[in-house]
């Protein structure tokens, strides 16, 4: 699974759920796109060994007009191209996923359209 994507939500929702991320994530200088910093203990060994050259360690997740995306990649905002930049570890899929439902919740949004 490359990416956790949330489409066809309405212009209030998808408001909402940016309201969320502007006060939980980090906002990037691209418009509708933030940084969810992973907590050191989930981080995989190349990660942590690259605290101090490339961290901290990020998820991207990009809003758009009718949707919400959680990249399962793990990022840094120092380098491009690094061993520490992998797909995310079991742990880290389920703590993006938790981070996931918790945005929706505070935003009043489903996860889910029925």
């Amino acid at each position: 699974m490359q990416n956790f994507t949330v489409d066809k939500l309405n212009r209030e929702e998808v408001l909402r759920l940016e309201e969320v991320l502007r006060e939980k994530a980090r906002p990037s200088p691209l418009g509708g796109l933030f940084w969810i910093e992973i907590p050191e203990e989930i981080l995989a060994p190349v990660q942590k060994k690259h605290q101090k050259s490339c961290g901290p360690h990020y998820f991207a997740v990009e809003i758009g007009e009718d949707f919400i995306s959680f990249e399962f990649l793990v990022r840094n905002l120092q380098r491009i191209r690094c061993d520490c930049i992998s797909e995310a570890t079991p742990a880290q899929k389920v703590f993006l996923l938790e981070k996931a439902k918790e945005i929706f919740a505070l935003a009043g949004v489903e996860m889910q359209k029925r």
